[in-house]
């Protein structure tokens, strides 16, 4: 039976991200290689990868060696189904790098993982609330190397977090849903409630009407 297997971050060809990240390599070549062993060791041709974004790093998408070097990264992975979930390194519209997935998604959600009810959400980015989250809901992120904290049942599946290797949906699944979760009975009020008509003239409530040509928070010139 296929698994479904996530990952991400991996900044393929990137090698600033070896200081940037603090990873264990001493070349990008061997930052490439391990993150390709790492997939092939534990996802299998006939699992499901999903990838959370930043499949490489920085890159220049009209040079020819980068839409070549991109091939043969995903011709070193032997799964046959690879899903995106769109990073900010990935592009747009670069019909050579979108073939690179089966799907391309900016954020994924569904339900029904090997049988579970939880719905399972996937972004690039952390999100602070995400759909369900006060039902049970999973959030999956990327994007943060590790450097946020985790909030409720989310957490960074990024590779920098998980041993440069994919983890199994069902291992972060058994995770997080042992997680308390509690609905409130109200939702409280964090940010101040606000004027409109007093924000389209760009001056606080309360505050003097600012005059033309000065920038906010400053006296206004003197007479």
């Amino acid at each position: 039976m296929a698994s479904l297997f996530i990952t991400g971050d991996t900044h393929f060809g990137h090698a600033e991200a070896i200081g940037m990240f603090r990873r264990p390599f001493q070349s990008v070549e061997e930052m490439d290689q391990a993150m390709l062993d790492g997939i092939n060791r534990v996802v299998g041709r006939r699992d499901r990868l999903i990838h959370i974004g930043d499949f490489m790093g920085p890159s220049d998408w009209k040079e020819r060696e980068t839409r070549r070097r991109a091939r043969s990264l995903r011709d070193g992975i032997r799964c046959r189904e690879v899903v995106l979930v769109r990073g900010n390194h990935d592009p747009r519209g670069v019909k050579a790098f979108e073939r690179l997935f089966q799907e391309c998604h900016d954020l994924l959600s569904f339900r029904g993982w090997s049988g579970g009810r939880e719905r399972v959400t996937l972004c690039h980015y952390p999100l602070r609330l995400w759909r369900g989250m006060y039902r049970g809901a999973v959030h999956l992120y990327g994007h943060a190397h590790g450097s946020q904290p985790e909030v409720g049942r989310s957490t960074d599946v990024g590779v920098d977090c998980w041993g440069f290797r994919p983890v199994p949906l069902e291992r972060l699944m058994g995770m997080l849903t042992e997680r308390a979760f509690e609905r409130p009975a109200e939702w409280p009020r964090r940010q101040e409630a606000r004027d409109p008509a007093a924000e389209s003239t760009g001056t606080a409530p309360g505050a003097a009407p600012r005059t033309a040509g000065t920038a906010p928070g400053t006296a206004p010139p003197a007479p």
